[in-house]
């Protein structure tokens, strides 16, 4: 029935396929942006986590300094 329906040629590209695996590479420049951004959101997390800030009143950790959750 499909014989019938449509022409040789389009039965004949519609099951052509890639030979092979396809692999997608990026760039070295991009795996390097990459890893300095995620070096760079790393710190910026341990320091809101294990930071410490001087204030008037005493040490207080950082992320109750930006939060304001500092009694």
């Amino acid at each position: 029935m499909t014989d019938d329906l449509f022409r040789k040629e389009a039965i004949r590209h519609r099951t052509r396929a890639l030979y092979g695996d396809v692999v997608l590479a990026a760039p070295l420049s991009t795996w390097l942006i990459l890893a300095v951004l995620c070096a760079l959101l790393f710190a910026g997390f341990a320091y809101l986590f294990w930071g410490h800030v001087d204030t008037d009143t005493g040490t207080i950790s950082v992320w109750q300094w930006i939060f304001g959750t500092a009694s």
